[in-house]
């Protein structure tokens, strides 16, 4: 096993410090939560709507769920990002696998690459969970439900 190879080759670094070389970035991060639950019915649901509710209000957004896949983890996930009608979803953990907590920095990643785009990746979901966009995409919400009671947020948004 290679802990840690899915986000590898993700570079972040101050916006002068990449204009310097000469680099343009795709994205920038700006905010990044995190919670710690008891794991009992509900509290990842739980815990997600008190992270979401610290974010600044979604705008031609989608959410990249790092979802492992395993219940009851991935169920209450699923309930919570039905809670959000009007974003679009992506679920990554069928493409590339779960690579741990490197899924996290992988899926940003894919949210940055995304917004410099402006446009999310194609579904491949038949469950009816990830849903289009419509418009143009400005920010990213990337999830983390942990292995063993840690969830988080990161928002990541598109530059000018």
């Amino acid at each position: 096993m290679a802990l840690g190879s899915m986000g590898a080759f993700l570079v972040l670094e101050e916006r002068s410090h990449a204009e310097k070389r000469g680099a343009k970035p795709f994205a920038r991060i700006t905010s990044v939560l995190s919670e710690q639950s008891r794991r009992r019915d509900g509290d990842i649901a739980r815990t997600l709507e008190k992270l979401w509710a610290k974010l600044p209000a979604p705008s031609g957004a989608a959410v990249i769920s790092g979802s492992t896949g395993l219940e009851p983890a991935t169920s209450e996930e699923r309930a919570f990002l039905a809670t959000q009608p009007d974003l679009a979803v992506r679920a990554t953990g069928t493409h590339v696998g779960e690579g741990l907590e490197p899924s996290f920095v992988l899926n940003i990643a894919l949210a940055a690459i995304s917004l410099q785009h402006g446009k999310l990746f194609p579904t491949s979901d038949r469950s009816g969970m990830e849903r289009e966009l419509s418009g143009a995409l400005r920010q990213v919400v990337i999830t983390s439900v942990g292995h063993w009671r840690g969830e988080g947020l990161a928002l990541v948004e598109a530059i000018g």
